[in-house]
This record gives C-alpha cells, structure tokens and sequence, in this order.
C-alpha cells in the first residue's frame, strides 16, 4: 500500500471518527437517513444506525458506544486492538453491523455499501452514491458528508 493511500485512510478515519455524532430524536421521533454506494477507495462511516459493506480490502470497526452487534462473512485475517478497533487484513466478503456509536471503514475495491441512521461519512475515490434522493460520485477531495434525513 503506498504512503498516499495509508496517510488517506488515516486521515478518513480521525477526520469521521472526531466528528461529533448527530442526535436522532426530534420532535416527531426518530428518523433516519438512507446512504447506498459503490466504488473503489475508501468508505467510511460514523455514527448510529444499520450498515451493511462488501468488498475486497481491508476492514477496520470500532464499537465506540459498547452496544453494537455486528457479523462478518468472506476472508479476511483478524486483528483487534486494545483501543478496541478490529481490522480484517485481507478482507474479501460481507459485514453487517448495528450500533449506537459504530465506526466502519473499508479501504479497497468493488465496494458495496448500504447505512440507515444518523452520522458522518466520507467516500473518497472513484464511484457512485446515493443519500435520499441526491446523486453523486466519490470524490478525491476528501469531503465529509452527513447521513441525516432529508427534509
């Protein structure tokens, strides 16, 4: 992996896992926003809610609030950390994960990506998304974007 790329995932990680967490509750209850895309790059995602990612590359979680479930499928070697970050080396196939407080990164290719909640994301390569009813591509800019409801 070449230093631009580790120096990018880094910066995706610090740059989604700084950014404070939305509040889900409004006057009219819980709602939440709906994010889908695909690429290649990098992924990552902050926040509450249900995420579902596939691909090949490597896979980095972080259960922060302590309650999240999660499964993963495929490949893929397993590490964790004291700092509580688990990271699949090698990973090829499928992970799922529910939580009050997840992070969820996935640097590599042909990824697949579905998230219902509130939170941050950042997308950062070549690929589509779409967040409600917007239409847009991943950029090489490194822009932060929020998984909210569409008013």
């Amino acid at each position: 992996m070449g230093m631009k790329k580790k120096v990018l995932i880094g910066l995706a990680v610090m740059l989604v896992a700084t950014l404070a967490f939305v509040p889900a509750v409004s006057a009219e209850g819980p709602r939440d926003g709906t994010l889908t895309a695909h690429g290649d790059g990098v992924a990552a995602l902050a926040g509450r809610g249900s995420v579902e990612i596939s691909g090949r590359g490597i896979l980095w979680f972080r259960d922060v609030a302590g309650d999240a479930r999660w499964t993963v499928s495929g490949y893929g070697e397993k590490r964790e950390f004291s700092n509580g970050w688990i990271e699949y080396l090698g990973f090829h196939g499928n992970f799922e994960a529910t939580g009050s407080r997840i992070i969820v990164v996935l640097s590599g290719n042909d990824i697949d990506l579905w998230a219902q909640g509130r939170g941050r994301f950042f997308l950062w390569g070549e690929g589509e998304y779409q967040l409600g009813p917007r239409h847009g591509n991943w950029s090489t800019e490194g822009e932060v974007l929020t998984l909210a409801p569409v008013e």
